[in-house]
């Protein structure tokens, strides 16, 4: 009889084992990554705890079901934010958030890239959400949540820590310290911008556009780029954000040297007005968000919640910048990127290394029939992208520095020089070193990143008529793999 106890008891602490090792292995799954870190997760099955920035209308698709979209950030991500998409039978089964603003906690949502775009879905069969009240309550109970949701101990934690940032978030005053500089951009910020106020457009859909410099050069991107199996060539990458490239004569009014950012004012944002009756001002955007394209162009955001002021030339600040920008542009090395070390290893060589570098922006805005650069370059595409297995005649090269994109023609004579008579494989090889790939395969196909090096390359402006008339095109010259 005692061994059947002991028998007994022993069942039963070998039971509350498994419940707690069932616990903890339930508490490691629902572990919560940042927007930052998730977007790198393609085709990965993640847990985010995010605030509510965007809260569509459900529609009905082809197939009668009903989706709904929501848009979320954090303090790793806060400016376009991650879309979430849920398909539901009907929309009872959605979740009902009450304002945006609120909090959501997702488990097992599939981390996704199309056509540049990071999103998630919700598997009914699997994922889970609960949804809480913003920074106006402490109420740490959700007001909805799925039934095959199971709170884990860090929910409290993250709800309070976001309900924090929320509020910093909203009652962000107009910071008087130091404003940061487009050479530090940074995508998990929001931040105060000193700068020159260059350009006013507008796009189809009646967005506003400005565009800015301070004289530094942004950071280089990355390139996300979604490849299918039975995809000939994929498309070239955008040369720039804006829909209609600007006019010559537009882009002959902008500084040679430093990066000119787009920043796309939101639909709620009131304060355009102020730039009224100013021409080519100083300001300060306060509360600036910015992110990166897909293919690699930074982009700027003014929210809501952001603010215009418009600055003195006398501005401490604005004499700031143009003080180092008048002591970079004297210097031999001036056209060199920021981010471009001085004794960098160049992945190309030119029949020219005593020349000097301009940059790209001088290359466009040359008004000389022919006019031949040598500039310090990322080659950020090629197209077609197949070439170097079939061996065309003409392949286009997509070239950027922080003032400009271009596409460069490699053709010819230029082309023999610029392979040298090597092997397909070594060619290859050397182009993905060139354009700095690396890639993983998932369901939606293969995902390749770009962060190319910085290369050496000779280049000439040429016009398809003689005279300076016609459309201009760049051809690559003197340069050599």
């Amino acid at each position: 009889m005692l061994s059947y106890w002991i028998r007994l008891s022993q069942l039963a602490l070998d039971n509350r084992a498994l419940r707690v090792a069932r616990e903890m292995k339930r508490q490691r799954d629902y572990f919560y990554l940042p927007l930052i870190d998730a977007m790198k997760s393609i085709g990965v099955k993640v847990n985010l705890f995010a605030l509510l920035d965007l809260v569509s209308q459900p529609t009905i698709t082809s197939s009668s079901d009903v989706v709904l979209e929501l848009k979320v950030v954090d303090p790793t991500y806060p400016g376009l934010g991650v879309a979430v998409m849920f398909p539901a039978g009907t929309k009872t089964s959605l979740p009902n958030v009450k304002s945006t603003g609120d909090i959501i906690s997702l488990h097992c949502v599939m981390m996704k890239l199309h056509d540049g775009e990071h999103y998630c879905v919700y598997d009914k069969r699997c994922s889970s959400f609960a949804l809480f009240e913003g920074m106006s309550t402490e109420n740490l109970v959700p007001y909805q949540k799925s039934a095959m949701y199971n709170a884990t101990e860090h929910d409290t934690v993250q709800l309070e820590q976001m309900r924090e940032w929320s509020r910093e978030r909203i009652s962000r005053e107009v910071s008087t310290e130091h404003p940061l500089k487009l050479m530090r951009l940074d995508p998990s910020a929001i931040f105060d911008l000193v700068c020159k106020v260059l350009h006013l457009s507008k796009t189809s859909s009646n967005q506003q556009v400005l565009y800015v410099w301070d004289g530094t050069d942004a950071p280089p991107g990355l390139q996300f780029i979604t490849s299918h199996p039975d995809q000939q060539s994929t498309l070239p990458i955008p040369l720039q954000l804006e829909e209609i490239p600007l006019s010559k004569d537009t882009l002959c009014s902008f500084p040679c040297v430093g990066t000119i950012l787009r920043v796309f004012a939101n639909k709620n944002f009131s304060g355009m007005s102020k730039l009224r009756g100013h021409d080519k001002p100083w300001v300060r955007l306060c509360n600036l968000t910015c992110t990166m394209h897909s293919s690699g162009i930074w982009r700027g955001d003014l929210q809501p919640f952001s603010k215009i002021q418009i600055l003195s030339g006398q501005d401490n600040c604005v004499l700031d910048c143009l003080r180092k920008y008048d002591s970079r542009i004297n210097k031999p090395d001036g056209r060199y990127p920021w981010m471009c070390h001085l004794s960098f290893s160049s992945t190309t060589v030119t029949d020219h290394p005593t020349m000097k570098c301009s940059t790209l922006m001088e290359l466009l805005t040359n008004s000389k029939v022919e006019n031949h650069i040598k500039a310090i370059v990322r080659v950020v595409d090629v197209y077609p992208s197949e070439y170097f297995y079939q061996g065309q005649d003409d392949i286009w090269l997509t070239l950027e520095d922080p003032t400009a994109r271009i596409q460069a023609l490699l053709t010819g004579e230029h082309a023999k020089i610029f392979l040298g008579g090597q092997s397909a494989e070594a060619v290859n090889k050397k182009m993905r070193t060139l354009l700095g790939v690396s890639d993983c395969e998932t369901e939606e196909g293969i995902i390749i990143m770009r962060d190319p090096p910085w290369s050496f390359f000779c280049l000439k402006s040429c016009f398809w008529q003689r005279n300076s008339s016609g459309s201009q095109y760049y051809i690559v010259l003197d340069t050599r793999l």
